[in-house]
């Protein structure tokens, strides 16, 4: 199983819901080409996943 499979199934599935399918890094940490006003859950979301995975400081 992959090291950070867990948290990247959970966070998969909360951006689906927001009909978000690009997951590249980049993308997700400028939030561009998203409609503002998901722009903060994006980046919520980004920075929860750094965080639980240890990666966060890594950046």
């Amino acid at each position: 199983m992959p090291r950070f499979h867990f948290h990247h199934t959970a966070v998969r599935l909360r951006f689906s819901a927001l009909a978000i399918t690009t997951l590249d890094l980049p993308t997700l940490q400028a939030a561009s080409g998203f409609h503002p006003s998901q722009q903060p859950e994006v980046l919520r979301l980004t920075c929860a996943f750094l965080r639980k995975t240890g990666q966060l400081p890594r950046l």
